[in-house]
């Protein structure tokens, strides 16, 4: 029953249409939303790390707007790219670790944002140092981040064409 609904939405006329028509933009709005998204959250992980300490703690405060930003336009556009492998991907381990990836390098993210950007007065020097567990946070994130692009990669590459899948 499941399966069937999966290959009705990679078999529909929105999955055609964005393989045949829109993919080239769904494509490059993804890696524009990944960029913005993962580009800035290491930027602040390496300042809470003790990277570029002129750089103010609650200063990095605003940029948690556009990181947001960034997050959605990968929501949109992942789910867009999702639709046309929907029942390939659903089965897919690799894509269930990129989501599972993805989901803690946003708890972390958030976690420092509320944990530690949101502290004016404590991090307003820029030679504040961050607190040790933010700096755990950090480095968890680094890594979910940096897992989630190779296995993001990975998925994409071994999962091309219809190799090992059966309608």
């Amino acid at each position: 029953m499941f399966d069937d609904r999966l290959s009705a939405l990679q078999n529909s006329a929105f999955a055609t249409w964005i393989q045949e028509t829109a993919y080239p933009v769904v494509i490059t709005a993804h890696s524009i939303g990944l960029a913005v998204l993962v580009g800035l959250l290491v930027v602040i992980d390496l300042r809470v790390l003790g990277f570029a300490k002129g750089a103010a703690l609650p200063g990095l405060r605003k940029v948690m707007s556009v990181v947001w930003i960034g997050f959605w336009c990968n929501a949109i556009s992942g789910a867009m790219l999702f639709v046309i492998d929907a029942k390939k991907d659903y089965y897919s381990w690799l894509f269930r670790s990129k989501l599972l990836l993805i989901a803690l390098g946003l708890i972390m993210g958030a976690t420092i944002a509320s944990t530690v950007l949101k502290k004016a007065d404590k991090y307003a020097s820029g030679e504040a140092d961050a607190p040790r567990q933010a700096k755990v946070l950090a480095v968890i994130s680094l890594v979910a981040w940096v897992s989630a692009i190779f296995v993001g990669r990975w998925l994409a590459y071994s999962t091309y064409g219809d190799i090992g899948v059966s309608e």
